[in-house]
């Protein structure tokens, strides 16, 4: 029988899945591990000892292995990893965390971002029947507050895997200083942009708005909202500290709570019910305001409860506190400096995509909203396991660190394929989503799926390896990686095919797919090395 015979693969991989049992070996997609072995050599060796296979299959088998699984091979034990020494100490045996657990951190993660979602939906369809002039300036308005609470976002998520190592280490004076830097760091970012919202936000919202009477709705709006982005100043804070301490669920019941006020109140005072004032836009503003308002008071008192020395002020010294801040700051920008670049770059990707024709930009608005909410999946898994990842670095917990990673690596692949899945039924369901669309506009959809179907794999295994850069301290890297691919890759080629080649819409969205394969070779050799691993606390 022929080894290249579809009999003989059956039985290759029936001897694989055999010999994986009795060697207790795993594949995984893209894992990094530090035996110094040549995964294709250590396989085939393996199943030439146990008398299954010749050398040649063996060999062949070894390869086809690498092909399907990126040729990297690793062991639950990881007793025979090599160990890195952190900071100096020696490594700390404990027990990983289970996937069970990372679910159960990692799924409020998930809802509290598709409620933030829905947040902005029911917002615009409670605007809705006021016109468009009011929808428009609440977009206006949008577009800039938007911007001012991601830099929030991203800041807070850059606390959030301090803290996080802090927890780890069981430093409590180091989780308070990570705790009140970050505080004090999104209390400033907020006054300063709320001032410069203020004094030139007037000027700035008439040059963009159509019509004066826009501008001025769109700031009236601003105005109450500046106060929210103070409130979320504060919440986001206790969010994220709560969060690295694996209390997730607490934020989500924040959440919860605050989804119906805003949805109720606003309704109530922007078409003025029950016995209120009808107050158009800015009504909707107020109900955003009382709604955070509550939800800072529910994740107050439970901060209340928290042991006082993770919540204590570390220090009384204003040249200590600065000196944290500072710390903080540098570890920090990094991982917020991440966000903020995909933002920008985004923004202006969308609009050069408005060069294109109604239908193809029309196809493109579609479907990068829907890419964003399945990929909070994976991305919610990945800084689940972030926060652990860096709770362990903390403990330097090394020798557990590693067959962690590598369960975690594979249930994110099997996630990738879930979110493929979930790509494919999204586009075969657009004809009911959106009845009205042109036939014109469905076939430029249709043509989005093969890149559709191949980004999660990649994306996936990319957001895995950033985000085990950023809770192991080697965020910089990570930033320097996003950063190039961006600003070299996707927004010159996209100004490029747009601006003066006439490409089908396909290749202009194949450039995202495009930079997700750059990005993935730095990504993938850098976790690889085993250089990420650091301590913060």
């Amino acid at each position: 029988m022929a080894w290249w015979s579809v009999e003989c693969c059956k039985e290759l991989v029936a001897d694989c899945i055999a010999i994986a049992k009795q060697t207790d070996w795993r594949f995984g997609c893209l894992l990094p591990v530090h035996s110094g072995l040549d995964p294709r050599r250590s396989f085939a060796e393996t199943t030439m000892l146990e008398g299954w296979i010749d050398v040649h299959e063996a060999s062949i088998l070894g390869m086809f292995c690498c092909a399907l699984f990126s040729g990297i091979v690793s062991e639950p034990g990881t007793t025979r990893h090599e160990e890195i020494r952190v900071s100096g100490k020696d490594s700390v045996v404990g027990t990983a965390p289970t996937m069970r657990t990372v679910v159960a951190l990692g799924w409020p993660l998930a809802m509290n971002a598709l409620l933030l979602q829905a947040t902005l939906i029911i917002d615009t369809i409670l605007v809705t029947p006021l016109g468009e002039a009011s929808l428009a300036a609440m977009g206006l308005a949008a577009s800039l507050a938007g911007l001012l609470v991601g830099i929030l976002f991203a800041f807070s998520n850059g606390t959030q895997l301090i803290v996080a190592q802090a927890v780890g280490a069981q430093q409590f004076k180091a989780i308070s200083s990570g705790f009140w830097s970050g505080l004090l760091i999104n209390l400033s970012l907020a006054v300063v942009g709320v001032c410069l919202i203020l004094t030139g936000g007037p000027a700035l919202l008439n040059k963009l708005a159509e019509v004066p009477s826009i501008g001025v709705e769109a700031f009236e709006y601003l105005q109450v909202f500046c106060g929210v982005i103070l409130g979320l100043a504060i919440v986001q804070n206790i969010t994220v500290f709560f969060n690295a301490r694996g209390k997730s669920r607490i934020p989500f019941y924040s959440n919860l709570l605050e989804l119906p006020v805003n949805a109720g109140l606003s309704l109530v005072l922007i078409h003025g019910l029950l016995g209120f004032p009808a107050m158009g836009l800015a009504g909707a503003a107020i109900g955003s305001l009382v709604a955070v308002c509550i939800r800072a008071l529910f994740l107050a008192f439970h901060l209340w409860r928290v042991p006082q020395a993770e919540t204590a002020i570390p220090t009384r010294s204003c040249r200590d506190m600065l000196g944290n801040i500072k710390r903080h700051l540098s570890l920090a920008w990094p991982i917020a400096g991440s966000f903020i670049s995909m933002t920008f770059a985004m923004s202006i990707c969308m609009m050069l995509y408005s060069r294109l024709g109604i239908n193809q930009f029309a196809a493109l608005t579609l479907v990068f909203p829907w890419i964003r909410i399945g990929g909070l999946i994976v991305t919610s898994w990945a800084q689940a396991m972030g926060i652990f990842v860096g709770q362990m670095l903390g403990r330097n917990d090394t020798q557990a660190l590693d067959s962690f990673v590598s369960q975690a690596w594979r249930f994110a692949f099997y996630l990738s394929l879930l979110v493929a899945s979930l790509y494919l039924l999204m586009i075969f369901s657009f004809q009911w989503l959106y009845p009205d669309l042109q036939p014109e506009t469905r076939r430029y959809l249709l043509q989005f799926l093969p890149v559709l179907l191949v980004l999660p794999l990649i994306r996936s295994s990319n957001t895995i390896c950033g985000n085990l850069m950023r809770a192991g301290g080697d965020a910089a890297y990570s930033m320097n990686i996003h950063l190039s691919a961006q600003w070299l890759v996707t927004v010159p080629l996209t100004a490029v095919l747009v601006l003066y080649f006439s490409v089908p819409v396909f290749w202009i969205f194949s450039v995202v797919l495009l930079e997700e394969t750059i990005k993935a070779w730095p990504f993938h050799r850098r976790i690889f090395s085993g250089r990420w691993k650091r301590q913060l606390a």
